[in-house]
C-alpha cells in the first residue's frame, strides 16, 4: 500500500473485531502526523519585512508618506510619525533586504514540506478508501447483526478519508499562498525595488519632475504588491 501502510485485511468474524476495523491502518496514520494547517511564521515574517521595506523606501518620498494617512490620521499627527518611521527605515534598507532574503529562504523550504504533507493527506485518503472498498466486498460473508457493525466502522473510516482530503486542500491552499508571496517579494526585491533606487538616482541628473511620477508610480507598485500580499494570508 501507499507510504508502507497496512493493506486490507478479511474482517473478523466478531463484533468486537469489526469494531476494530481498519485499526492498524489508524494507528500507522497516526505516526509522525504532520503540524496543523496553518500560516506559518516565516510567511509572516517575510510579509512583516516586506511592509518595512515598502516604508523604507517610502522615507525618500515625504509627501508620499503623508498621502497614505487619513485625514484623522493628521489630525492625531500620525502622518508625521509615519515619515519618521520611514525615515528610519531607509538607513536600515540594507538590513531589511538581508532579512527578507533569509526569509525567503525559510518559506522556500516549508514548500517541500508543505507539499509533503499534502502528499501524505492524500494518501491517506487513498488508503482509507481501499479498505472501505475491501470491507464492503466482504460484507456478503457476514450475518446482518454483523453486518451493521461493520458497516458502522466503515462509514467512520470513510468519514475519515473525507478529513484527509480536505486537509489535503487546505495545504495546497497554503503552498499557493507562500508560493504567491516568494513571487511577490521577488518582483518587489529584484524589480520594483531596483527600478526604484535608479529611478531615485537619475532624477539628480535630468528631469527630476518626471522622475519624481516615476518614484512614485515604482512605489505604488510596492505597497499594491505588499497589500495583496497581506489579502492573501487573511
Amino acid at each position: 500500500m501507499i507510504r508502507g501502510w497496512p493493506a486490507p485485511v478479511p474482517v473478523a468474524s466478531d463484533a468486537l473485531g469489526l469494531s476494530r476495523y481498519g485499526a492498524s491502518l489508524l494507528d500507522a496514520m497516526g505516526q509522525g502526523t504532520a503540524p496543523p494547517v496553518g500560516h506559518d511564521a516565516a510567511a509572516t515574517q517575510l510579509l512583516a519585512v516586506l511592509a518595512q521595506l515598502a516604508a523604507a523606501v517610502q522615507a525618500d518620498n515625504p509627501a508620499a508618506a503623508r498621502r497614505r494617512v487619513s485625514w484623522w490620521g493628521r489630525l492625531l499627527g500620525r502622518d508625521v510619525e509615519q515619515e519618521l518611521d520611514a525615515q528610519e527605515g531607509q538607513s536600515r534598507l540594507g538590513v531589511l533586504l538581508v532579512q527578507a532574503d533569509a526569509a525567503v529562504q525559510s518559506v522556500g523550504a516549508l514548500l517541500s514540506q508543505q507539499a509533503e504533507a499534502q502528499e501524505r493527506a492524500l494518501d491517506a485518503a487513498l488508503t482509507l478508501e481501499a479498505w472501505v472498498d475491501a470491507g464492503h466486498a466482504q460484507l456478503a460473508a457476514l450475518s446482518p447483526p454483523l453486518q451493521e457493525v461493520l458497516l458502522q466502522r466503515l462509514d467512520h473510516l470513510r468519514r475519515l478519508a473525507v478529513l484527509q482530503q480536505v486537509e489535503a486542500g487546505q495545504w495546497q491552499l497554503l503552498r499557493e499562498q507562500n508560493a504567491a508571496l516568494l513571487g511577490r517579494s521577488q518582483r518587489i526585491t529584484e524589480t520594483l525595488l531596483p527600478a526604484w533606487r535608479q529611478t531615485v538616482l537619475a532624477r539628480r541628473a535630468d528631469n527630476q519632475q518626471q522622475r519624481d511620477q516615476q518614484a512614485a508610480q515604482l512605489l505604488d507598485q510596492i505597497h499594491a504588491e505588499v497589500a495583496s500580499a497581506q489579502a492573501r494570508l487573511d
